[in-house]
């Protein structure tokens, strides 16, 4: 159990002790260790409850649990009532010594309960290359789930394929002209149609591997042929950028299983359906939507919303308690509508959520980039990550949180001195891993004695390796890899300072071995810190 639990546990208790009513208990890590290394604020909750005045409550629930020497060195009363805890040195020592017990494994927790849940992210269309939108999107998703199996939940990643309807018959009709003009012939592209380069390569390929024989077909299924062909392009940039699904869920697994027919049958027995004008809408207000949306057109299509209401249903079917949608900047209009129809099939209401992902302004050295000089269209994920590389890209993604607009700036991300902060975060662990190159000797952690640790730097570093455990979890359950992102860049920072003013190799034996434990701490955090965010964590720079 992590020092907050611990602290939660003995508050919940002295509450009881007291006889004052259940009250949920929120601990905030105090900007700066002179505040407290956790601060809690249920004296102010309890007040009204109580109608005490809320000092005199935090004076109560001080009396009580600073009684528990063993984890704190004070505890102080500040402000209208608020209560700071001050960890002891044995409390931070335990932190140290659990570290090195449970590896990798520290700040692990099941607070999820293997509660199920399905993270879908990136789902771009199968109709082009992917664009750094998709990459920022990718960064978060895989990360989420991540931190999510950390703490507990059986999370799981999905990427859902549009691979029918309109918009992959119009690229099949696409890919039928280029066939055509490769041939000799003049055809105009469809309206609507797709104008990439892309699409006179997949012409190409058909014309080689097919003599252009398969264009005789209809386009949707020339469409599903080019949409399979690009879909493994866009698996093959995810796997290289280290994002891996648990499934690629095609939609038209949906249409052969006829199960949008049946969520359209249902929602008409329920009463949820009515016509106009030749088409079929969904009663959508009736749940909260700002209008009643069309799920049958005149002619008789099904539109792209109900077999999309029809997968979203399928993901309670296969048994997740929660389904997480992380979509793009152009969906705001999306998310009301399809919580609408969760709501008219009976799905509780936070069954699903929707994360919209803001827009990404790429620029190089500050100006704009607009056009990617090989395609002659907005540069892709692809040409992104060649020139950038992975680890540096989800680290510029990953800084902000997704509800904001990021400016990704590719000489930044390109940079590889001390001003780049995923650099500078890997080479704290490559330093420690030189450390222990240098050591050159098998460590017994077990006899270290952790009260020699008694420099600043020294408490600054436990201070900021006890706060992992807190940072996974608000990462977590927030949606916010940022802070355990900048968790990572302060840790770093720390243990840069720790190496520069405290010599870890010396000719004293016991000083040197518990800062070796120190620093082996700080290196499994660092190697964790990074992987909950997919990036790797290189042994030399």
């Amino acid at each position: 159990m992590n020092l907050s639990h611990q602290l939660k546990e003995h508050l919940r208790t002295t509450l009881r002790n007291l006889q004052y009513p259940d009250e949920q208990i929120f601990l905030e890590i105090p900007p700066t260790p002179e505040l407290g290394d956790r601060s809690c604020a249920v004296a102010l909750a309890l007040a009204k409850k109580l109608k005490l005045p809320p000092h005199q409550i935090a004076a109560a629930i001080h009396g009580s649990i600073s009684q528990i020497e063993s984890l704190f060195r004070k505890v102080e009363i500040a402000g209208p009532g608020y209560l700071n805890f001050f960890w002891s040195g044995s409390a931070l020592s335990a932190v140290l010594t659990e570290i090195l017990k449970t590896g990798e494994s520290y700040g692990s927790s099941t607070l999820g309960a293997g509660a199920r849940r399905l993270f879908e992210f990136v789902s771009a269309n199968p109709t082009g290359p992917m664009n750094i939108v998709s990459a920022r999107a990718a960064a978060l998703g895989d990360s989420l789930v991540r931190l999510h199996q950390k703490i507990g939940f059986v999370a799981d990643a999905e990427f859902y394929v549009n691979d029918a309807g309109r918009q992959v018959r119009l690229l099949g009709e696409s890919v039928q002209v280029r066939v055509k003009e490769l041939k000799g012939e003049a055809v105009a592209i469809p309206e609507g149609g797709y104008h990439g380069s892309y699409v006179i390569d997949i012409a190409k390929v058909a014309l080689t591997e097919y003599g252009g024989d398969l264009f005789h077909d209809s386009g949707d299924l020339v469409g599903r042929w080019a949409a399979n062909r690009i879909v493994l392009d866009q698996r093959r940039t995810l796997e290289e950028y280290g994002v891996r699904f648990n499934r690629w869920y095609f939609e038209s697994e949906l249409h052969e299983n006829k199960a949008h027919l049946q969520v359209l049958e249902e929602l008409k027995n329920a009463g949820h359906t009515y016509e106009k004008d030749g088409a079929l809408f969904f009663k959508s207000t009736q749940f909260g939507d700002d209008e009643d949306r069309v799920i049958i057109t005149q002619e008789g299509r099904p539109t792209y919303f109900l077999p999309d209401i029809a997968y979203h249903r399928d993901k309670a079917l296969r048994g997740y308690a929660k389904a997480v949608d992380l979509l793009g900047p152009d969906h705001h209009g999306h998310a009301q509508r399809i919580k609408a129809a969760m709501a008219a099939l009976g799905l509780p209401a936070d069954f699903l959520e929707i994360i919209i992902v803001q827009q990404v302004n790429l620029l190089r050295s500050g100006q704009p980039v607009k056009m990617s000089k090989r395609a002659g269209e907005i540069i892709s994920m692809d040409e992104l990550l060649a020139e950038v590389g992975a680890d540096a890209a989800k680290q510029i993604f990953l800084s902000r949180r997704w509800s904001s607009h990021l400016d990704f700036d590719i000489e930044v991300a390109k940079d590889r001195s001390e001003k780049s902060p995923v650099f500078y975060v890997q080479y704290a662990h490559a330093r420690i891993c030189s450390i222990f190159r240098k050591a050159d000797q098998q460590i017994d952690f077990s006899s270290a004695d952790f009260d020699l640790l008694t420099a600043v730097e020294e408490k600054e570093l436990l201070r900021a390796l006890s706060l992992f455990p807190d940072v996974v979890e608000a990462a977590a359950l927030q949606y916010a890899p940022n802070r355990l992102n900048s968790y990572l860049a302060e840790l770093a920072t720390i243990y840069h300072r720790f190496y520069h003013n405290c010599r870890v190799l010396s000719d004293d034996l016991e000083q040197t071995k518990a800062r070796l434990a120190l620093c082996r701490a700080a290196q499994i955090v660092l190697k964790e810190g990074l992987r909950l965010l997919g990036m790797s964590a290189p042994e030399t720079m």
